[in-house]
């Protein structure tokens, strides 16, 4: 190992730790790509676009829905907490703590604001002022929860401990491990099988390229889990330090997605039982992934790279030619005719599930091609 490589895996990186200014563009990185997940899933489904009334805020003197339950107000405060979290997280660099907090609370309200007037002007949305007032609470706690989780207080400062032991240093590696973190969210989508990710067909109205068989379809679920299993456990590898062992950890990120997955699937969406996910087309995509994932967990990095993002590419063209599955059951939550406001926040996860593979893979290229230069320069543990 080279005396710089080595020197940048022992040295601590405090400045980075307590907060660093690399800190700030990340955090500010990451709330623009939620703001682009959360306009993506408000303005859905871009078409049939008319003129709205002469008082487009009306919505906000409207009466109240005649029904509003504890779940619906619950899902629209976890739908805009992540933003209000990230903005205060890069207003704090700036600002003083309960600064950044009020003006992470004003600007997710004004996004709200913004998103639920766009909605006048679509026939299959219906704008709310319980909407706006749900989503800027959520922001609130959010925001709330920035100081305590920030690298210079507790728990923030175990949290970051936690990470410089564990993995490789730089905002490259933080940018990374943020994109582990969403993939768990992913798992909150009420109609996709786990590990599935990158379904475009209903979006776009593609259609089903190959007709239903039992065999097509074990095949087909089975492809999915095992792109998708080693592509995200390349991606962890490829992230810690060349003295950690990845697999333990591996294991334990997709123990812990299968499990929001089966906790989801009873309280939020019914299911008749916490693992009707576990097909047998999901079993064989896991013991064929868990086997080979392995091995391949201890290649050089470069090569890890560039195999999870063939796994990303070879899974989403999987999932979009599969054949659709005639016994998937859609929640009763998001059907047309339901009053419930978790039509929002179902949006915000289908979106963030359809992008999650697009934005991975170019986190990937990007990855690929930091030079041994750029990685000196700017402290990164190089990626060779």
């Amino acid at each position: 190992m080279p005396v710089m490589q080595r020197a940048a895996e022992s040295a601590p990186h405090t400045r980075h730790a307590h907060g660093s200014p690399r800190g700030f563009p990340l955090a500010w990185i990451l709330a623009l790509a939620y703001l682009l997940i959360i306009a993506y899933a408000s303005l859905q489904p871009f078409r049939d676009w008319r003129f709205p009334p002469d008082e487009i805020l009306r919505f906000l003197i409207a009466p109240w829905p005649r029904y509003i339950t504890l779940a619906d107000i619950l899902i629209n405060l976890i739908a805009y907490a992540p933003f209000g979290f990230l903005l205060a997280l890069g207003l704090k660099t700036r600002t003083g703590a309960p600064a950044a907090v009020m003006l992470a609370t004003l600007l997710a309200a004004m996004l709200s604001l913004a998103m639920e007037s766009a909605q006048m002007f679509l026939p299959a949305r219906i704008a709310s002022s319980v909407d706006l007032l749900t989503n800027s609470t959520g922001a609130l706690f959010g925001a709330l929860a920035a100081p305590l989780l920030s690298p210079s207080g507790f728990p923030g400062s175990r949290l970051a401990a936690l990470r410089q032991r564990w993995f490789i240093p730089g905002t490259l590696a933080d940018v990374g491990l943020v994109i582990i973190c969403l993939w768990l969210l992913t798992h909150l989508h009420p109609t996709a099988q786990p590990f599935g990710t990158g379904y475009l067909r209903a979006t776009f109205d593609l259609p089903a390229y190959f007709f239903y068989t039992p065999r097509l379809l074990l095949l087909a679920e089975g492809a999915v889990v095992f792109f998708n299993l080693l592509g995200l456990g390349l991606l962890i590898s490829a992230l810690m330090r060349r003295a950690s062992r990845p697999f333990g950890l591996i294991a334990t990120v997709v123990t812990v997605g299968l499990a929001i997955k089966s906790i989801a699937a009873v309280t939020l969406f019914r299911s008749p039982g916490p693992f009707t996910w576990l097909t047998p087309g999901v079993a064989l995509g896991l013991l064929a992934g868990a086997l080979l994932l392995y091995p391949l967990s201890r290649a050089p990095r470069p090569a890890k790279i560039a195999c999870a993002t063939a796994c990303f590419c070879a899974a989403v063209a999987a999932i979009n030619l599969a054949p659709d599955n005639p016994y998937q059951a859609v929640p009763p939550q998001l059907l047309a005719a339901s009053p419930s406001h978790f039509l929002n926040f179902s949006g915000i996860i289908r979106a963030l599930s359809e992008l999650w593979p697009f934005l991975t893979v170019t986190y990937l290229l990007v990855a690929a091609g930091t030079t041994r230069a750029s990685s000196q320069a700017s402290g990164i543990e190089e990626w060779t």
